[in-house]
């Protein structure tokens, strides 16, 4: 029995045995995208309670039975996978992620995070997001899609430069351009060059807890860009090609006189001012019905003309990538060429992008990547700097619409040019200037940076980053005689050379642990320690040669710089001159992320900044930043079925702005290239000291407060983003004026404060999701409120934008406290002088026999005479007497009369798919901003004989009848001046219907006026593309695994109250403080597109 009973109990100790024996297995999890490491994924021996979590490499390891394993592997942000381990002892998996925008991963700060954990506030757009939008210019493809982010296109130039502000502006008299950061290395031009199609994401990073980490370049936001890199393949290739041509044509036109309307006006002027030119349209005979001949002749659209044409634009993109688990890789080369609207203008641009990341092993990785662009730009384009003196957009609009029997379509016209030197009001004949004037622009960049990672532990790694990058830039600027440069230097053709070169050097290094079951629990742990470095040299030469001999060509002399004449001291040449500084950068960094099961999440962020372009006791800058975030979805006692995740979240934290003049605050001297002293017939340069040192000079720097609320809806179909902000900038840098006792008259200073608060709202939802038909949405909409809250001793400072620059313009922006950058100052209109303003006496004189009535303005009447370029009369301009005072004067007259900031914007697109075909649909929108439309101005300005008019003039207040007669002169007898008309029944009959004063005939008639002030509020259809993916089944025969063919149409339509070309413009970007100014913007296309995009 005994015997019995111990066999049964080993029995039992045998099967125990067999069940108690395990094994130990370990392996490795990745993403779908790249092959990365992810940490934090919950590995679980399903149907037991045995789990564990991966490291920092993504590795693993759990004890396993020895027979019918099963594991679990499961992380927010991608699909769970379960997998037999059998008799492996290293299971290696990869993990989809899921389709949910919380899932994205946003790249921050030497980090990258899913958007579900982000702590901080960022706008994400993937390549998924802009595949749809066939343009070269990257910054026009982001426009109206990022929350937060405006961004204003200066003009629809090729190549043309955008602003971009990140919650408003935090500077006032700097640049408030954001941080641009490729692939981990700080970028200058990173939109202007970086190919659209080379993009794997942008991230715009928006508070502290996101920007401190870059310290004292953080301020104005920072814009991270990932390129495009290889995938794991299975060792196949892919080569791609994304294709497309397309035209473009001008959008709308400004309404000018047509050719009666013209002549109409001309015979008027004439009557006025006693002006002969007159005859080459009537004859000598000067009769009336020669005006009328006029209304069936043919009218010439010189904007038709020089801006009307089919410009073709096309795009071709190669592609070949692949990888394994190992090595991956993407090589992409474009050539894009794009054909401007105006004649002689176009845009060529070639990119060569290539990264290989490579994993050597477990523990050691390292990549690299190359990226080159070559960029030509050709065309004078319709300004070079906004203002007046370069005005070619007069040339299009104001040019006599008419050829003459006889004439030519490119004949000069010397009545028109006056032949005056330098006159920067002259129009010429719109095609001889556009081939009397050569520009262009060669850009090239060459970005070369690598790293490489060692995974010291299983939740300790090291990275470094090195990075080479130098731009180069060559304007070449030749003027043949006709032009007003030339005209200035002797009428002879002459030359600019502008190159500028800037080379950077970037290190950094940083040790990262992260440990996602911090002491086997729920809690996780992240800290970063890092160090940078970067050397930055910037080199510029201005070569100003003149005098070459007429005839030459552009080509000829770029190339023989000789043949200009030698200098003489009746005509001397300009010294050259020549510029280089350089700066440096060294930082110190840190930050730590916490959170416990995903509920309650922590970070805070440290930097250090030491920078050489401040004095020794300003070197160093610091920038704390911290945020915290609760997951309310993962409490207890929270329940819904709706919500699937909702997460509240605060940060706080400082960052600062040295995108400042290097240097300031030391006193410089500069060589200008036209002053000196003459030594033996040359010119010798000297030195002249260009602004006064201030050794107290440091960082503009910014305090940011944000709350936000992410929410996900129905099982991640809808998202949500709220976000609201306070931004408070101050040691802001303004031109102090101090005693001229120091001999000079201004001065650096940090004296200057602003504040940014507002809200944003970010939506996105798959609305429907069936088999063979989707729709999908998304929109963004953002509110900022600016406010200049110190000037220092000052309540405001006036501003001239500098587009047209005279006595009686002597600002048209002003800076207040309590106000807005960006505020438009000036008079305001209140319609103009009538009959009404005016009492009537009879007149006599033998030598103004038409005229038997005498006008002078009544008492009461406010009086404008001090301001008018032209005698005040029935019709001048009238405008409101601020101050009470009777009469109309600068300095108590002018007031704010617009705001260059809108009250919110933003956009909204959808997306429709149905079995092989795809809709989407892109509108963005402005609202609540003003535009100072400086073309109304002085196109509605008669300062000239013989140029055209606006439209709108047509409804001015008439001086004849409608037979010819003048009615109303101004006229000087023995030194008194009278306002001589016909009786007042018949001058009040005549003008009934007018809308719009007399046209000024004088330059000094353009007044900053609230006239000139326009609503820039806008919505712009964007963007359409309907295209069709080739069925697989046509398309496997012949090895292709995709094929799509679309039609996009840019800029299909703009609803707006704007009379211009386009409200999104800003030609004075030379000046932040004087934003929204449309002086002479090279007009914006709308472009028709046909393209394909194939993968084999």
């Amino acid at each position: 029995m005994k015997r019995k009973l111990c066999l049964i109990l080993l029995s039992f100790l045998c099967v125990a045995t067999t069940f108690g024996q395990t094994r130990t297995v370990s392996g490795r999890v990745v993403s779908d995208s790249a092959s990365q490491p992810i940490s934090g994924v919950s590995v679980t021996l399903k149907g037991t309670k045995t789990t564990t979590v991966t490291g920092n490499n993504g590795g693993y390891s759990i004890a396993v039975p020895d027979k019918g394993a099963v594991l679990v592997f499961s992380s927010v942000g991608y699909s769970a996978n379960e997998v037999s381990v059998g008799q492996r002892s290293t299971v290696n998996v990869t993990l989809n992620t899921a389709s949910n925008a919380m899932n994205e991963v946003v790249v921050i700060g030497y980090q990258a995070v899913r958007r579900r954990d982000l702590l901080a506030s960022a706008s994400t757009l993937g390549s998924k997001d802009i595949k749809d939008v066939p343009l070269n210019n990257t910054a026009e493809v982001l426009q109206g899609r990022l929350a937060g982010v405006q961004i204003t296109m200066s003009e629809g130039a090729p190549g043309a430069d955008a602003i971009i502000n990140v919650r408003g502006r935090g500077s006032i008299t700097q640049t408030s351009e954001p941080l641009y950061v490729v692939d981990g290395v700080p970028t200058d031009n990173a939109l202007s060059l970086l190919n659209p199609q080379d993009i794997e994401s942008i991230n715009v990073l928006k508070d502290a807890a996101s920007t401190a980490i870059y310290g004292s370049r953080g301020a104005n936001g920072v814009v991270v860009i990932t390129t495009k890199g290889g995938r794991n393949t299975n060792g196949k290739t892919v080569v791609a090609y994304n294709g497309f041509v397309g035209v473009q044509k001008l959008a709308q036109e400004i309404p000018m006189m047509n050719a009666y309307e013209f002549v109409r006006y001309q015979w008027e002027r004439a009557q006025w001012l006693a002006d002969s030119s007159i005859t080459r349209y009537v004859g000598s005979n000067l009769k009336w019905d020669s005006v009328n001949s006029f209304k069936n002749y043919p009218t010439y659209d010189w904007q038709d003309r020089t801006m009307g044409a089919n410009a073709l634009q096309s795009s071709h993109n190669v592609s070949v990538s692949g990888g394994n688990a190992s090595t991956t890789y993407n090589l992409s080369l474009t050539a894009n060429k794009q054909q401007g609207i105006l004649i002689n203008s176009d845009l060529e641009r070639k990119n060569l992008n290539f990264r290989l990341d490579h994993k050597a092993s477990d523990r050691f990785r390292f990549g690299f990547n190359t990226r080159y662009t070559d960029q030509l730009v050709r065309g004078a384009g319709t300004s070079d700097v906004g203002g007046a003196g370069s005005n070619r957009l007069r040339q299009y609009t104001r040019y006599k619409p008419l050829i003459l029997p006889g004439e030519e379509e490119d004949a000069y016209d010397p009545v028109l040019d006056l032949n005056n030197a330098g006159n920067g009001f002259n129009v010429l004949n719109p095609i001889l200037l556009a081939n009397a004037e050569t520009r262009r622009r060669y850009s090239t960049q060459l970005n070369l940076n690598g790293y490489f990672q060692f995974n010291i532990l299983n939740n300790l790694s090291f990275r470094s980053t090195a990075a080479y990058n130098i731009t180069r830039t060559r304007n070449q600027s030749f003027d043949d005689t006709l032009t007003n440069n030339a005209k200035s230097n002797n009428k002879q053709p002459l030359i600019l050379l502008n190159n500028t070169e800037s080379v950077q050097i970037t290190n950094s290094n940083v040790l990262t642990y992260s440990n996602t079951s911090l002491f086997r629990s729920k809690n996780s742990l992240t800290v970063l320690v890092g160090q940078e470095i970067q050397k930055t040299t910037n080199s510029a030469s201005i070569q100003d040669i003149r005098y070459f001999p007429i005839g030459i060509t552009a080509d000829k002399a770029f190339n023989n710089l000789q043949l200009a004449a030698a200098s003489t001291a009746a005509y001397p040449q300009p010294v050259a001159s020549s510029t280089q500084v350089p700066t440096a950068l060294a930082s110190f960094f840190s930050t730590v992320d916490y959170n416990y099961d995903q509920r309650y999440l922590a970070k805070f962020t440290f930097r250090a900044d030491g920078t050489s372009i401040f004095s020794q006791k300003n070197t160093w800058g610091y920038f704390p930043s911290g945020a915290l975030a609760w997951r309310i979805s993962r409490e207890k006692f929270f329940s819904s079925k709706s919500i699937s995740d909702l997460k509240l979240r605060f940060s706080y934290g400082t960052s600062g702005n040295n995108r400042i003049t290097p240097f300031s605050y030391r006193t410089q001297y500069t060589a200008p290239s036209n002053v000196g002293y003459g030594l033996n017939g040359a010119l010798v340069g000297v030195f002249t000291p260009s602004n006064l040192g201030n050794e107290n000079l440091k960082w503009e720097s910014q305090v940011a407060q944000n709350l936000g609320l992410d929410v996900t809806l129905f099982k991640g179909r809808l998202t949500a983003t709220v976000d609201a902000y306070s931004n408070k900038s101050k040691d802001l840098l303004l031109n102090q004026t101090i005693p001229s006792s120091t001999g000079y008259t201004t001065q650096f200073q940090n004296i200057g404060a602003t504040q940014n608060r507002g809200v944003e709202l970010q939506l996105s939802g798959i609305i429907v999701s069936k088999k063979d038909f989707s729709y999908s949405a998304n929109f963004n909409i953002s509110f900022n409120k600016n406010r200049i809250t110190s000037l220092g001793p000052n309540t405001q400072i006036l501003r001239n934008s500098g587009w047209f620059s005279g006595s009686n313009f002597p600002a048209d922006y002003v800076l207040r406290v309590g106000e807005e950058v960006g505020a438009m100052y000036g008079y305001v209109n209140d319609g103009f002088y009538t009959m009404n303003d005016f009492t009537a006496s009879p007149f006599s004189n033998a030598n103004y026999p038409q005229y038997n009535t005498q006008y002078m303005l009544k008492k009461g009447v406010v009086n404008a005479a001090s301001i008018l370029a032209n005698p005040l009369q029935p019709g001048s301009p009238k405008f409101k007497d601020l101050n009470g005072d009777g009469k109309i004067d600068p300095d108590n007259d002018r007031t704010i009369i617009g705001h260059a900031q809108p009250k919110f914007y933003g956009g909204f697109g959808q997306t429709l798919t149905y079995k092989g075909f795809d809709l989407s649909v892109f509108a963005n929108f402005v609202y609540g901003n003003d535009v100072f439309n400086a073309n109304k101005l002085e196109y509605g300005s008669a300062y000239g004989s013989q140029v055209n008019m606006l439209k709108l003039d047509n409804d001015r207040w008439q001086m004849i009848d409608n037979n010819g007669n003048s009615i109303q002169k101004v006229v000087t007898i023995s030194g008194t001046q009278y306002i001589l008309g016909v009786d007042s029944t018949t001058m009040a009959g005549v003008n009934s219907n007018a809308k719009i004063w007399f046209p000024s005939t004088s330059v000094n008639g353009f007044y900053s006026q609230s006239y000139a002030v326009e609503k820039g509020s806008y919505i712009r259809i964007s963007n359409v593309t309907l295209g069709y993916n080739l069925p697989k089944s046509l398309i496997s025969k012949i090895k292709i695994s995709s094929f799509r063919i679309y039609a996009t149409v840019n800029n299909l339509a703009t609803i707006t109250g704007y009379t211009g070309y386009d409200p999104d413009a800003s030609t004075r970007r030379s000046d932040p403080t004087t934003p929204g100014v449309d002086y002479a913007a090279y007009p914006r296309a709308r472009t028709y597109v046909a393209g394909v995009n194939v993968t084999f």
